[in-house]
């Protein structure tokens, strides 16, 4: 079986289409797969350490300018279809696989054109301007919750699946998980990310906060802030008195570089650990009592996933606000509480938020019980048999020989 995949710009788009290669490699040995993005995408470094081959074509966004207010975009779009089309005439691919980004958006195009089937997949509840128009030539869109399907034609094929989650994040146990933080096997965990790079809005007001939260007898802090961020917020605490430890175990993994430990106190097993990135972000997911991040698509599949109840503080700074509608299907749940940044009220909502988690098992158990009931760890073995259908049909229907380009 052959198989292009294409999605880019940002991680969100990316780590999905790589999570389903691996997926379909898994279950088809024999599979080969071509991933197609372009050279400016984060895709064009991520792609070649998966150890999968890359194929780079023009492209570029367009529906923020319009299309008469873009016509060099238009001009790059339609280079960018051809080229799609060169690569697949020479690939032959047996199916396509699109997972947003305006990459995807050729790529899409010309599978439609040379008659491969097209399986998109959609991560947010709001999905992107890509895939609502591609879906109108795919074979099937999953989506990671049904109230995503309202959002596409009538007639397009719908799947319910989730999106993918990393097997060390559904593998990891909450014992291991502490073990590689440092932290004592007791006691109650909050875990806080703004995301890779971090947020400097979510990282202030969680400043304001921590003293209460480390008043509460028991609890520990991970805090990953993002590297532009780590030292000013490492200051910040220890002027508060707070003892900060920047370290993780000899054997733990915390990203670029090694952070030294500052402030009173600091040491192994300390109750508060500030990184500038969380490598092994599954132990403190597995571990966590309580999560306070942001409401990007796959960390919600995560924190589902293990079940942990979550403050979400979605970003404002993205297209279409999918972060916000991402976050309010949990809190419609009973998994989280949202807060949206112009309700933080200089720390004081988020510490109160947090604190009530903390301090309430029954609240903290029926959230936790809310979110592993919208988790899906199955998805990205629904994500490659809907995948391999899609490439089986495609092939019944031209006698198992790839159409005449």
């Amino acid at each position: 079986m052959r198989l292009i995949v294409s999605g880019g710009g940002t991680g969100g788009h990316i780590y999905p289409a790589l999570a389903i290669a691996r997926a379909v490699k898994e279950a088809d040995a024999s599979a080969e797969v071509l991933y197609i993005g372009t050279r400016t995408g984060l895709e064009a470094s991520l792609v070649p350490k998966e150890g999968l081959p890359f194929e780079a074509i023009p492209a570029r966004g367009l529906m923020r300018r319009g299309l008469l207010r873009a016509p060099g975009s238009v001009l790059l779009a339609l280079r960018g279809v051809a080229a799609a089309r060169r690569a697949i005439r020479r690939f032959k691919p047996d199916v396509v696989v699109g997972t947003g980004g305006y990459v995807s958006g050729p790529v899409a195009l010309a599978a439609r054109l040379e008659g491969v089937p097209l399986v998109l997949h959609e991560q947010n509840v709001y999905p992107g301007a890509t895939n609502r128009l591609a879906s109108r030539w795919a074979t099937v869109v999953a989506v990671p919750y049904a109230e995503v399907a309202r959002h596409f034609p009538k007639r397009t094929r719908v799947v319910v699946t989730g999106n993918p989650v990393r097997r060390a994040v559904l593998e990891t146990t909450p014992e291991q998980g502490r073990r590689v933080l440092g932290l004592p096997l007791d006691g109650r965990l909050v875990y806080v990310t703004g995301g890779s790079q971090g947020a400097r809005v979510l990282n202030e007001h969680v400043v304001a906060a921590l003293p209460a939260w480390l008043a509460i007898p028991g609890v520990s802090v991970v805090f990953a802030t993002g590297a532009r961020y780590h030292e000013a917020i490492v200051e910040a605490l220890v002027g508060r008195g707070l003892p900060v430890v920047s370290d993780l175990p000899q054997e733990s993994a915390a990203g670029p570089g090694r952070p030294v430990a500052r402030g009173p106190a600091a040491g192994e097993g300390g109750k508060l650990v500030v990184l500038p990135y969380l490598e092994r972000a599954d132990a403190a997911l597995a571990a966590a009592d309580v999560m306070v991040t942001r409401g990007g698509a796959t960390t919600l599949a995560e924190v589902t996933a293990r079940g942990v109840p979550a403050v979400i503080i979605p970003s404002p700074n993205v297209a279409h606000n999918e972060q916000e509608f991402n976050s309010r299907v949990l809190g419609r749940a009973g998994a989280a509480r949202v807060v949206l940044e112009s309700e933080l009220a200089g720390g004081r909502v988020l510490e109160e938020a947090v604190s009530a988690i903390l301090s309430d098992d029954g609240l903290r158990l029926g959230m936790r019980r809310a979110s592993l009931s919208l988790g899906r760890p199955e998805a990205s073995s629904e994500l490659a048999k809907l995948v391999l259908a899609a490439a089986r049909r495609g092939r019944r229907r031209t006698g198992g020989r790839q159409p005449e380009r």
